[in-house]
């Protein structure tokens, strides 16, 4: 399987996913990615500084 398609057909179901409000399939995702600390420890590199602050600080905005 290419990679890159892989990368780009992702990308395009999380936009699809947003646009719909579809938090549910999202969120299954990154559950199963929390589970492994490798793919943690990228979620949390991805957070931007304010986001890693508040989830640092309890202060995440949860969204359903």
């Amino acid at each position: 399987m290419d990679n890159n398609l892989l990368e780009h057909a992702v990308l395009n179901q999380l936009e699809a996913d947003f646009n719909d409000l579809d938090f549910d399939s999202m969120s299954e995702m990154l559950e199963l990615l929390i589970k492994n600390e490798d793919s943690k420890k990228i979620l949390i590199e991805y957070l931007g500084n304010s986001a890693l602050e508040n989830l640092i600080e309890q202060r995440t905005i949860i969204r359903y």
